[in-house]
């Protein structure tokens, strides 16, 4: 069996191109693996809460705008 020279470097282009390939892969992971976790979304009630908050402020700057008139 007789080997060329163009055979032997294609064969280690593509050894080359899936080792690099591997490599970034293992990078990513180790990267998706290190973000913080996002915290979960409000929950309905919460939401309604600071919503009753926000309206009792905006309530009283209003008391006190027509107090001042």
């Amino acid at each position: 069996m007789k080997f060329n020279l163009g055979d032997i470097m294609s064969t280690i282009v593509i050894l080359c191109m899936f080792l690099a390939i591997f490599f970034v892969l293992i990078h990513m992971i180790k990267k998706m693996k290190s973000t913080i976790p996002m915290p979960p979304p409000p929950t309905m009630q919460q939401q309604v809460e600071d919503l009753t908050e926000r309206v009792s402020s905006l309530e009283k700057q209003v008391e006190n705008l027509t107090d001042r008139k």
